[in-house]
């Protein structure tokens, strides 16, 4: 009998290894791979609420609570009353944390392309394209 590893178990690895990429990069920029993903959504969904910000990130609520806690305590977002509700703030970025984010970003994508150096551009452009259909088809079978 052969064995196959899973898919699963290949794409745990893999999410462990660029976690593990990413974590390495943005040292300098003292945040982690989380901190940057969180960041990130802040950035291109600002004004946004945390709640919002955790379905996106597929994240508990909490757990998004630790995020924006930490990113705040480090000055890269803000929090402002929302005008339209009392009870919910929504979560901004701050120049500080525009700033980390574009030095980031121009890191993240040379350690993006290194990682992914022994594929070819159409390798990669596939990869993303089923990458994204396998997430797609997923979080559409959640919302069922």
């Amino acid at each position: 009998m052969t064995v196959t590893a899973r898919a699963f178990f290949y794409i745990q690895q893999i999410e462990q290894l660029t976690r593990r990429r990413i974590d390495e990069c943005l040292q300098p920029e003292g945040i982690t791979a989380g901190q940057y993903m969180v960041l990130s959504l802040v950035a291109h969904q600002e004004p946004i609420s945390s709640a919002d910000l955790a379905r996106r990130a597929n994240m508990t609520a909490q757990s998004m609570g630790e995020f924006i806690k930490t990113l705040e305590t480090k000055g890269l977002v803000e929090r402002r009353a929302c005008p339209k509700s009392r009870r919910t703030n929504l979560i901004l970025s701050t120049p500080a944390g525009r700033k980390t984010l574009v030095h980031a970003e121009s890191k993240v994508d040379n350690a993006e392309r290194e990682f992914f150096s022994c594929l070819s551009t159409e390798d990669i452009a596939n990869l993303r394209f089923q990458l994204s259909r396998v997430r797609h088809a997923e979080l559409e079978r959640l919302k069922n």
